[in-house]
């Protein structure tokens, strides 16, 4: 069943997350998808990419932002080691912190619906089955990796199917990190929330435009202001 719902999110979004709903498919599902397919990302980024290369393009990129006794600290802390540890345990981290705000966020723009029932507990939930073209997305970035044959490839240039690919925007640039990783990827999990969205309340479709499009000018907002 649930390989069935992971197809119709693909083909038939509205009538997976019916399904979901109808059959409450817990969240643990594309939950241990996501964790696992990103912790096996970075096992297989980590044995191609040249290590120390990767070092020196992080602390590049790092040097116009810190001072010289800056620079030397974080040259002698930003171990190979560090890097692979702090990929594997902070990127899962930030994901489901990240989900636990957007849950928090739906718990309380969905009471414009006064039927709606659903609790936060419901929304993290949720919000997994939307974030499931992660997987997707990871595991075009393995292709990619594996096609170019490269060890010299950081994270943003796995980001293939990035609107940054059109702007062409460099690190530093207003905007970089949001162009730089907002893809095609982002605009299936934007239709899978509004699909989710439009089973689990009863509010207008307009309105559920408005709650899906907030967290999406709110990124870029953050983008702007702290490139």
């Amino acid at each position: 069943m649930p390989l069935s719902i992971i197809k119709a999110l693909i083909s038939r979004p509205k009538f997976a997350f019916q399904q979901i709903q109808q059959q409450q498919i817990s969240g643990w599902i594309p939950f241990l998808l996501i964790i696992i397919s990103l912790q096996l990302f970075w096992l297989i980024y980590f044995a191609q990419v040249d290590i120390q290369w990767l070092i020196a393009d992080s602390l590049n990129s790092l040097a116009a932002q810190a001072s010289p006794s800056e620079q030397q600290a974080l040259a002698e802390q930003l171990t190979p080691e560090l890097i692979r540890y702090s990929s594997h345990i902070s990127s899962s981290l930030m994901l489901i912190l990240q989900t636990l705000l957007v849950a928090t966020y739906l718990n309380i723009a969905t009471k414009l619906d006064s039927h709606n029932t659903d609790t936060l507990k419901d929304w993290f939930g949720f919000y997994w089955w939307v974030q499931l073209p992660t997987v997707a997305q990871l595991l075009l970035s393995v292709i990619v990796l594996w096609i170019t044959g490269s060890n010299q490839f950081n994270l943003y240039d796995l980001q293939v199917t990035s609107i940054n690919q059109i702007l062409g925007l460099q690190a530093g640039d207003a905007l970089f990190s949001f162009a730089a990783t907002f893809d095609v990827f982002s605009v299936w999990s934007f239709i899978l929330m509004f699909y989710g969205l439009s089973v689990k309340t009863q509010l207008k479709s307009s309105t559920i435009i408005n709650i899906c499009v907030i967290p999406v000018l709110i990124t870029l907002s953050f983008s702007y202001v702290f490139s």
